[in-house]
């Protein structure tokens, strides 16, 4: 991979291909205290401009944006260079537990630190929520176990494993900007966002759907794991700019963000970006 010079803005909103993401609020600034300000030109921004400001980003998985579409990560973007992701989407394990995932229409009228906060309200309640159903289920098993010494033996080192797990903060991390040229290798064939995220591994948990199990095996798994996450910032089919009550959310693919009246929308990097990955 080779690093380029600078490439004016202007260039940039000259892509063959671009995305666009722009839309406006009807009443709600959402100011926060990223960039979120009306734009001074008609420009689409690039993605190394959007990610490389203070911004908070929202990752989705459905093709398309609505109140009741969930939220599976909240990327905040230090301006930095880096990125720290909150999990916010639902969980597998939930025995008696009552966690919901954020949804669009959740972020209506928040402001960017409030999404935040609720990004690491939600990710500290996932944990939470996973570790207190494998107890729960746990105990549940032990009761109906009752006459059966080895089960509870069992289950009982298994709950320890359970108790223990405690909950690590998302802590900022490096991004990259991965950009592939086309056949010409003059112009931008797509963009990728690029971060190593360490994800709740819920298979570190003891719980009733693993009797007879040791519970050493789950001691052994790591509570958190590295998983490498690439992101395409590509959107071919459809618009990616959504009004959910009285917020507009534009972007990219699957990653959003809220923008204001008169943003002229997002578009990808130029071969001659500054500070990107090109092949």
């Amino acid at each position: 991979m080779k690093r380029r010079a600078f490439f004016t803005a202007a260039a940039a909103c000259l892509l063959a291909v671009s995305i666009s993401g722009c839309g406006s609020t009807n009443g709600n600034d959402n100011a926060g205290d990223s960039a979120r300000s009306e734009p001074e030109t008609n420009e689409a921004t690039p993605a190394s401009t959007a990610f490389g400001q203070k911004s908070v980003w929202m990752q989705y998985g459905d093709d398309q944006i609505s109140k009741d579409t969930s939220v599976e990560r909240i990327l905040v973007f230090d301006g930095k260079g880096n990125v720290t992701v909150y999990d916010t989407r639902g969980i597998w394990m939930n025995g008696g537990t009552s966690y919901e995932a954020v949804r669009f229409g959740d972020l209506d009228g928040l402001s960017d630190d409030e999404i935040i906060d609720l990004a690491k309200e939600k990710d500290r309640e996932r944990f939470d929520a996973t570790k207190q159903s494998a107890i729960d289920e746990t105990n549940e098993d032990i009761e109906s176990s009752a006459g059966m010494p080895d089960y509870i033996k069992n289950e009982e080192e298994g709950q320890k494993v359970n108790e223990a797990a405690e909950y690590q903060e998302p802590k900022a991390v490096p991004f990259t900007l991965k950009l592939e040229t086309d056949g010409t290798g003059n112009s931008a064939a797509s963009e990728t966002l690029s971060f190593e995220h360490q994800s709740l591994n819920s298979s570190h948990f003891y719980s009733g759907s693993h009797i007879g199990s040791h519970p050493d095996r789950y001691a052994d798994e790591a509570l958190y794991e590295t998983e490498q996450v690439d992101i395409k910032l590509f959107s071919p089919t459809y618009s990616t700019t959504s009004i959910v009550y009285d917020t507009t959310f534009g972007g990219y693919s699957g990653l959003a963000t809220v923008v204001n009246v008169g943003h002229a929308g997002f578009t990808w990097d130029t071969p001659d970006t500054e500070g990107i990955e090109v092949d």
